[in-house]
């Protein structure tokens, strides 16, 4: 299993259905599922796009939360596509989406669906880029999905 470090509010977002797609300067031939890992920095709150605190609040996601997940994986999902950004699919894409990624031509969009988020969140040490989990811990996701 393959697995994404992405900064927080980014990762809960992406966790609570707020958010469907992780916006990257590159991409991957690989689609399937993909452990969303909540890094070890985050975004600053002084630094979230105008509206963000609001739905976050909205969400019942606190700072204290944010710091909690830090460094651990949260959620499965499946990386359904990779998409080039265009115009049209950044028209396309609701306001929050805009918020919460880098929209630009000739970026792309990771498609996230049928995110699973875990009830016991896994201590890991991210990696840039895609990155394997462990047998270990892909055993401990695994035991999670089953209860």
């Amino acid at each position: 299993m393959q697995a994404l470090t992405i900064q927080e509010p980014w990762a809960s977002l992406l966790v609570t259905g707020k958010k469907r797609y992780e916006t990257r300067d590159w991409q991957r031939n690989y689609r399937g599922l993909l452990a969303i890992h909540a890094g070890k920095q985050s975004v600053h709150p002084f630094d979230y796009p105008l509206g963000l605190s609001e739905i976050l609040d909205e969400l019942g996601i606190t700072q204290d939360d944010l710091s909690k997940n830090k460094q651990k994986i949260i959620a499965i999902a499946t990386l359904k596509d990779i998409h080039l950004m265009t115009d049209k699919l950044i028209n396309e894409q609701s306001e929050i989406e805009r918020l919460t990624g880098f929209w630009q031509p000739g970026r792309y969009a990771w498609e996230l669906t049928d995110i699973k988020p875990l009830s016991e969140p896994i201590v890991a040490r991210g990696l840039p880029g895609l990155w394997g989990v462990s047998d270990e811990i892909y055993a401990e996701i695994q035991q999670q999905l089953v209860n």
